[in-house]
């Protein structure tokens, strides 16, 4: 957009009370926009250039005045070391914490390019303004680029946070993650200062248990024996949770007995093996044994089986203590199709 007026603020915000300050587009370089809560950051001065947008107030919580800087870095050489030149001017001359973040336009290393040429005088010059300025440059999570040109797929990282020693010291948990580019060419990134609460540890569902003799049984019983209300998510969400506890309530009493019959059954087979070293086994005898060998491969590979799908997945829960993960099929005839519910 050529003009910053007609952006609707209010409409990218999660409530009416927000504050923004902005710089015009140039030609065909993008103008700026910087959006906070003044219930929690009161801005107090704007410092505003073609490349740079600086707020300077007091963010609730952290003493003093807390300096945020949005980048949107030039392309030519000479106008990055100006950048650079210039933000470190400023640096000297306003003391508080310092945030710097955006699109700077300038890869630190070669490996954070691909297929795309590699300055080293610009990474010279940006290393050297953040040592200069006392920056720190936080590993990012996520994505490891941030920009993707769409036409010929060429990945570089552009954007970032740099923070300064004291806000290290105030957030030493703090963590930076590469979002999912979607539509645009560049990732969100977003910066959290403190540790995220996964609640309770996750329900976990191994795909073997849909092997086990009445399992099928038991899960559609359960859909059908639940009863409820509310609105249409929170009755499924409470749909869900249910069948996930009689889950719970049957490994509770199908996972020991599974191992008492297993530990039962190569007692059984040792015993056959001292008796076979004395005398010849019967038919009967001999049955059992085959019979007691499958038994325990089978057995025995469904805790293999869990032991793998354990090691090999991430399991993650996203929301409140309430929350839950709950893997499960729903599917009578085929029980390979796994289906998957987040429960916010």
């Amino acid at each position: 957009m050529a003009d910053f007026n007609s952006i609707n603020v209010e409409g990218c915000w999660d409530s009416d009370k927000v504050g923004c300050s902005a710089t015009q587009s140039t030609g065909r370089s993008g103008g700026l926009l910087s959006m906070w809560d003044p219930t929690k950051y009161i801005v107090s001065e704007t410092i505003k250039s073609r490349h740079f947008l600086i707020t300077i107030g007091n963010w609730l919580g952290i003493p003093g005045d807390t300096i945020m800087v949005n980048i949107y870095g030039p392309h030519a050489p000479v106008e990055k070391k100006q950048l650079w030149n210039d933000l470190l001017q400023i640096k000297r001359a306003k003391q508080g914490t310092w945030i710097i973040f955006g699109d700077f336009n300038t890869a630190r290393r070669s490996e954070e390019r691909f297929r795309l040429h590699f300055c080293p005088s610009s990474a010279f010059h940006f290393n050297l303004f953040i040592t200069e300025v006392g920056l720190h440059d936080i590993k990012m999570g996520g994505n490891r680029f941030t920009y993707c040109c769409q036409t010929d797929f060429k990945l570089s990282k552009l954007d970032r946070f740099l923070v300064c020693d004291n806000f290290l010291n105030l957030f030493p948990s703090v963590s930076i993650t590469a979002l999912p580019r979607e539509l645009s060419d560049h990732c969100l990134i977003a910066l959290r200062t403190s540790l995220p609460d996964f609640g309770k540890p996750p329900f976990r569902f191994f795909n073997s248990w849909m092997l086990r003799d009445g399992f099928d049984d038991l899960v559609q019983k359960a859909w059908a024996d639940f009863r409820g209300f509310g609105t249409p998510d929170t009755y499924l969400k409470s749909k869900l949770k249910f069948i996930k506890n009689e889950i719970k309530k049957w490994r509770a009493t199908d996972h020991p007995k599974e191992m008492q019959e297993l530990q039962q059954i190569k007692a059984r087979m040792q015993e056959l093996d001292l008796a076979a070293e004395s005398r010849d086994l019967n038919d009967s005898e001999i049955e059992e044994r085959r019979l007691g060998f499958k038994k325990i491969i089978e057995l025995e590979k469904f805790a293999l089986s869990d032991i793998k799908q354990r090691a090999k997945i991430k399991w993650t829960v996203d929301g409140d203590e309430n929350s839950s993960f709950f893997h499960g099929f729903i599917n009578n005839k085929k029980k390979e199709e796994l289906y998957s519910w987040t429960l916010n």
